[in-house]
């Protein structure tokens, strides 16, 4: 089963996401994607190499959260 069928299945209210992972951003696509809102924890982190996918992993997820929880000040 996938991520987005289960959120067919199931009501959330929010989905909270973790760090800069290929999952990450598919879990945070599927969500929106559903109406459902995203909360990123570990938001607002970067390297700024656009070479590397977590950068852009990073960027996308942060853009399509609604709520975005940073882990340090530099964030």
């Amino acid at each position: 089963m996938s991520f987005e069928d289960l959120l067919m299945q199931i009501p959330y209210d929010l989905v909270i996401v973790v760090g800069d992972v290929n999952s990450t951003v598919a879990v945070s696509l599927a969500s929106i994607k559903l109406g459902v809102p995203v909360a990123h924890v570990e938001a607002g982190l970067r390297s700024f190499d656009m070479t590397m996918p977590e950068e852009i992993n990073r960027i996308l997820t942060d853009r399509i959260s609604s709520l975005l929880f940073a882990t340090e000040q530099s964030a």
